[in-house]
């Protein structure tokens, strides 16, 4: 009997689906007897912890594709399939693989080449349909073709699936996304937010808002500066700070956010953090977090700093989102409605006690809902199922 499961990574990056696989691998390897064997279409920072958890192939070298990727246009892909075949997927042991479980809805053409296999495929899908259409027809087509059943990040992820693909609903499950929650020490972290806060030149009594994310026009960073400057002058002198988590301090549209800014005034309470190893630090900085993504499927950042007792203040109708802040864990406001966001924002500041009891309860629905201990034994069930 075929034991072995292979488990698709479209990214090693430090991002959300690369950190959620990650995680979910550590807990099988923990509490289930299954055989685990990665494959990643692209390295990244976490390649090294997943190499240490199981065998791991890299399908995408980018050597090979620099050198390759002239004979790749002049012979018409031909060679690039065989070599796909043939190079990248020779460490595989397809005779062993059981079952394939795709961590995204964008690995159609791995889930193609690996057709033979003849297994169950699940596809965990943590995309909406802007990022469904951004990877194509193509793509879409290959993994309606190869899958069996789906796992959904969100009951709008599902709903999209259903209603704009066709997917019968009986071939969905939803398992919320998952943190793994650990017990931190709160005056060490208070120290690191200090520090941080100091390095960024931002006063203690400075209210601070936060937001996240490595693209721009999905995860709205230009409607976080938008937000910015109408809180600022909302606040009527009070001081309030801005601190972006995530993405690159350079490229067209930082230099655009950057000509907004200085615009608008903002050049001193507008902060742009670029990838760390330790976002945890900077979310605890934060007074309230502003989810401005137009498109996002059950952000995990969300949970993230819900943990950390933050109150979160999000867009109706953008993914998964609403669907944890609900009514007790933040505000709900109109899709791209910054202004009331901004308007909610300023009810948090001016409310020190309801701003505690909405980050309470989002951090207790945190560690209800959305701990690794409650997720990943749904989705071992699933697995377990296709088998």
């Amino acid at each position: 009997m075929k034991s072995r499961v292979l488990f698709i990574g479209h990214s090693a990056g430090r991002t959300g689906a690369p950190l959620v696989l990650l995680n979910l691998l550590k807990w099988l390897k923990e509490h289930s007897n299954i055989d685990i064997e990665v494959l990643l279409r692209t390295g990244g920072e976490l390649q090294t912890a997943y190499k240490t958890l199981a065998p791991t192939t890299l399908y995408n070298p980018s050597l090979t594709n620099r050198v390759m990727s002239g004979l790749y246009r002049r012979l018409n892909g031909n060679l690039k399939t065989f070599y796909l075949r043939r190079g990248h997927l020779r460490h595989l042991n397809k005779s062993s693989i059981g079952l394939i479980f795709s961590n995204t809805i964008t690995n159609g053409e791995v889930l193609s080449l690996l057709a033979d296999i003849g297994c169950p495929v699940i596809c965990r899908v943590a995309e909406l349909e802007y990022w469904i259409q951004h990877c194509g027809k193509k793509n879409l087509e290959q993994v309606k073709r190869c899958t069996t059943h789906y796992i959904a990040v969100s009951n709008a992820v599902k709903k999209n699936l259903v209603q704009a693909h066709g997917i019968p609903e009986n071939r969905v499950d939803v398992v919320h996304g998952c943190i793994p929650i650990s017990k931190r020490d709160p005056n060490s972290l208070s120290l690191r937010a200090r520090d941080i806060r100091n390095s960024l030149n931002i006063p203690g009594n400075a209210f601070i808002v936060g937001g996240s994310g490595f693209e721009t026009w999905r995860k709205g960073k230009d409607l976080f500066v938008q937000m910015a400057y109408l809180l600022s002058r909302k606040s009527q002198g009070f001081p309030i700070h801005f601190i972006w988590v995530g993405g690159r301090n350079d490229g067209v549209d930082f230099y655009r956010l950057q000509h907004d800014i200085r615009h608008t005034g903002l050049a001193e309470s507008v902060h742009f953090v670029e990838e760390v190893s330790n976002p945890l630090d900077y979310y605890a900085t934060f007074d309230v977090f502003a989810m401005t993504s137009r498109e996002d499927p059950y952000p995990l950042v969300n949970l993230e700093v819900a943990a950390l007792g933050k109150p979160i203040v999000c867009f109706e109708n953008a993914g998964g989102a609403s669907e944890f802040v609900e009514s007790d864990a933040g505000f709900v406001v109109p899709y791209l409605d910054i202004n009331l966001m901004a308007e909610k924002i300023i009810i948090l500041a001016k409310n020190k006690e309801l701003r505690k009891e909405l980050g309470d309860r989002a951090a207790q629905k945190v560690q209800k809902r959305h701990d690794i201990s409650v997720a990943a034994p749904k989705i071992l069930r699933i697995l377990e199922k296709f088998a």
